[in-house]
Order: structure tokens, then C-alpha cells, then sequence
């Protein structure tokens, strides 16, 4: 009984060093004052923590293709430079990508895997271009001739709030029958902020080991 104790004992102090309270104190601690009911709710807690800490952040996750239907669809050429909408939406987990502006938006900071696969269109040439934020990525350039293809892809470390597109250059054309040109990109690994150093102690506090 009294090794059970001493690990309870030691679950409360865990999650009380995250969870302070207002008005125990440090009764949380005293075997003599905390209730079965209160170390019950403690444990329940520290559980909990420890199982969102073990899921890690939830998925992110993105695929979709220029159109959604299955008619041969060609778009372009455009007068100028346009960012390429891709409306149909297969996979969103996170729902950080916009089907109705074709941007997807990093919502963790983290390292992501991006890619654009296009068709070329009626016009003979494709030269469409990923974007983060107003920086150039990558290029998909292809001059075979109509419904040739081409794909590239890249590893990314994103910020929060990072905004990736593709844009289609002027004159450029590319075609899709909802399966053919597709934007997509998932999260690799979450990259968190290395915590705080710890503040230095006050004057005349020092102590000298």
C-alpha cells in the first residue's frame, strides 16, 4: 500500500507542477488531506498529457487536383503570371489548403514535402512555378508538346503561416481531366521552439558550488 502511495504521490506532484492550484496549496500533496476522489482526477489528468504528448501533433496533409471534373479541361494562356486553383480537394487533413484562392498555409512550423505534376495544355508549353510566400521554389517546365507531363517536388522547412502556390507563368498553358495536374504536400516532422534558457537568479543570490 505504501509503495502505491508514494507513486500516486508522485503522479500529483508531476501534474501539479503544470496544473497550480488556488486554493490547496501544497494539500494536493499530503496524504493526510488529498481525498481518493482528488488523486483520481490528478491521475486522469497526467494520463491525458501523456497521451497527447505520445500523438504528437495531428497530421497535415493536402492533395488536390486543377479541376473537378472529367472533362479534357486546358487553362491558359494567361496575360500575365496567375496563381493556379486547384479545386478538387481529395485530401485536407488540417484544412490548411484554400481550393478557392489554391493556397495552402503551414499551420505548425515544421518540415513539409511539397509537390506539383502538370499536363501540358493546348498551347504546347508549360512553365508553372511554387511559390512560398513571394519567393521562387521550384520549377515544371515542359515544351513536348500538348498533354506532355511533367512533376518536381522539394523538402521545405516552413514557419507558421507560410503561404505555398503555384503559379502559372504568362503564355504558359496546362491542361487536367481532374486526375492529371495535381498540388500536394504533407508535414514531416513538427519542429518546435527550443524552450527558454533559464533566467539568471538576482543579485546577491548567486550561489557558488
Amino acid at each position: 500500500m505504501a509503495s502505491n502511495w508514494l507513486v500516486l504521490l508522485a503522479l500529483c506532484a508531476a501534474v501539479r507542477a503544470q496544473t497550480p492550484t488556488k486554493d490547496h496549496g501544497d494539500d494536493l500533496l499530503n496524504p493526510e488531506i488529498t481525498t481518493e476522489e482528488e488523486l483520481r482526477v490528478l491521475v486522469q489528468q497526467l494520463v491525458v498529457r501523456v497521451e497527447r504528448l505520445e500523438r504528437g501533433p495531428s497530421p497535415v496533409a493536402f492533395s488536390a487536383s486543377l479541376v473537378s471534373g472529367p472533362e479534357w479541361t486546358h487553362q491558359g494562356p494567361f496575360p500575365s503570371s496567375t496563381t493556379l486553383l486547384f479545386r478538387k480537394v481529395t485530401t485536407n487533413l488540417g484544412n490548411a489548403y484554400d481550393p478557392s484562392i489554391g493556397v495552402f498555409t503551414a499551420p505548425l512550423k515544421g518540415l513539409y514535402y511539397v509537390r506539383f505534376t502538370g499536363s501540358v495544355g493546348s498551347l504546347g508549353s508549360m512553365n508553372a512555378v511554387l511559390m512560398k510566400n513571394d519567393e521562387y521554389m521550384f520549377e515544371v517546365y515542359d515544351t513536348r508538346g500538348t498533354h506532355g507531363s511533367a512533376s518536381n517536388g522539394m523538402a521545405l522547412e516552413l514557419q507558421v503561416g507560410d503561404r505555398l502556390y503555384v503559379t502559372l507563368w504568362e503564355g504558359q498553358s496546362v491542361f487536367d481531366q481532374s486526375r492529371i495536374s495535381t498540388f500536394s504536400g504533407f508535414l514531416l516532422q513538427h519542429l518546435q521552439e527550443p524552450p527558454p534558457p533559464p533566467a539568471a537568479p538576482p543579485a546577491g543570490q548567486i550561489k557558488v558550488l
